[in-house]
C-alpha cells in the first residue's frame, strides 16, 4: 500500500509520504447544520445563554434549535414554577421556556432582595438594598440621608452626611444553586468625600491619618472573612466588571464601585436538588479612631456567581 509510514524515529522526514487517496473524506457539502435539529439542541444545552444567542445568528437550523424548550429548560431554575408564583406578575402566561428565562433575567424584587439570572455569568445574582441594612444612626437626618441617586438600583440609597462612628450591618438567608459566590458592597464616593483614605487631614482626630474600614462576612454562623481597607485607596471593581452583558449592567453609573469582600460556597441540601440554603451576615465598620467621615453612598450588597455550573433559583 502506497503511503505506508515506517515506525516513528526510524525514517527521515523526507521519507514520510501522505496518501491522499487513502485518507480523503468526501463530505459532499455536508455541514454541522445538516445534523438533526434534536442533536443541535443537545449541543446548545452545554452552551451559555449568551453563546446560544450568538449561535442562533449563524443559520436557520441553529435559530430553530435555539428556541427549543429542551435548550431553555436546562437553563431554568429547578424550582422556577414556585419562583414564578411568588413574583409580583407571576400570573403571566408563557408559551415557551425561553420566555420564562427572559422573564427571570429581568430583575425581580422579593422581601427586600433583588435577584435575576445573569445571561453572561449563567447563574443567579442577588442584590440587597441599603434600606434593608442596619445602619447605626441611619434614621437621624443629622448623620444620614436617604436620596435617589443616578445609577442606583433602588429608589433610595443611603448617603453619609457625617459620622465618627460608622457601623453598617446586614444579613440574608436564602436558597441558591450549588456553587461558589462572591459578596461585594456597592458604593460610591463624592469628589469631596473625606475619612476614607490613608492620609486624610479632614479625618484627623489626634491620630496620624485615619483608620481603615473593617469588612467582615460570616457564612452559616461561621466567620469566614475579615479584612481592612481604605475605600478611597482599596482594590475594587468598576460596576459591571464581572459581566459583559448590557442587560447585567443596566442603569450603570461609572461612579458606582463594587468592593469585593470574599467568596462563599453553597452546598447541596436535599439530595439531587442542586440547591442549598445559606445564611449570610456581613458588616462595614469603623468605630476605633473617632475619625469623621462624609460623602459615602451605599447602595447595598451584591452576590454574584464566581464559577457557575448550574442554574437555580433564589428563594428568600
Amino acid at each position: 500500500m502506497g503511503g505506508v509510514m515506517k515506525p516513528m524515529g526510524t525514517c527521515a522526514p523526507s521519507e514520510v509520504r501522505f496518501d491522499q487517496a487513502a485518507c480523503d473524506l468526501q463530505l459532499d457539502g455536508t455541514g454541522f447544520e445538516d445534523l438533526p435539529e434534536s442533536c443541535i439542541e443537545l449541543v446548545l444545552c452545554f452552551l451559555s445563554p449568551r453563546d446560544i444567542a450568538i449561535s442562533a445568528c449563524t443559520n436557520r437550523t441553529f435559530r430553530g434549535a435555539s428556541l427549543s424548550d429542551v435548550v431553555w429548560h436546562a437553563k431554568l431554575p429547578k424550582d422556577y414554577t414556585e419562583f414564578l408564583a411568588k413574583a409580583k406578575d407571576g400570573a403571566c402566561y408563557f408559551d415557551s421556556k425561553k420566555k420564562i428565562f427572559d422573564f427571570l433575567r429581568i430583575k425581580r424584587t422579593l422581601y427586600n432582595h433583588e435577584f435575576w439570572l445573569s445571561r453572561s455569568l449563567g447563574g443567579v445574582c442577588v442584590h440587597q438594598g441599603a434600606e434593608a441594612l442596619d445602619v447605626v444612626w441611619g434614621s437621624d437626618e443629622r448623620y444620614w440621608d436617604w436620596r435617589q441617586q443616578p445609577g442606583s438600583r433602588y429608589d433610595k440609597s443611603a448617603y453619609l452626611k457625617a459620622v465618627c462612628w460608622l457601623d453598617v450591618k446586614g444579613s440574608m438567608e436564602c436558597s441558591l444553586p450549588v456553587g461558589t459566590y462572591t459578596l461585594s458592597w456597592r458604593f460610591a464616593l463624592e469628589q469631596d468625600a473625606f475619612g476614607f483614605t490613608r492620609h486624610d487631614p479632614y479625618g484627623f482626630t489626634g491620630h496620624e491619618g485615619t483608620w481603615p474600614i473593617e469588612f467582615a462576612m460570616s457564612v452559616n454562623d461561621h466567620k469566614t472573612v475579615q479584612k481592612e481597607s481604605f475605600l478611597r485607596d482599596g482594590q475594587f471593581s468598576s460596576e459591571g466588571e464581572h459581566s459583559s452583558d448590557d442587560e447585567d449592567r443596566e442603569e450603570v453609573d461609572t461612579d458606582w464601585k463594587n468592593f469585593y469582600v470574599g467568596d462563599f460556597s453553597v452546598e447541596e441540601g436535599d439530595k439531587d436538588s442542586r440547591i442549598g440554603r445559606v445564611k449570610l451576615q456581613y458588616s462595614l465598620v469603623e468605630t476605633r479612631g473617632g475619625n469623621w467621615k462624609s460623602g459615602l453612598w451605599l447602595d447595598g450588597v451584591v452576590i454574584m456567581p464566581k464559577q457557575q455550573k448550574s442554574i437555580g433559583c433564589v428563594m428568600p
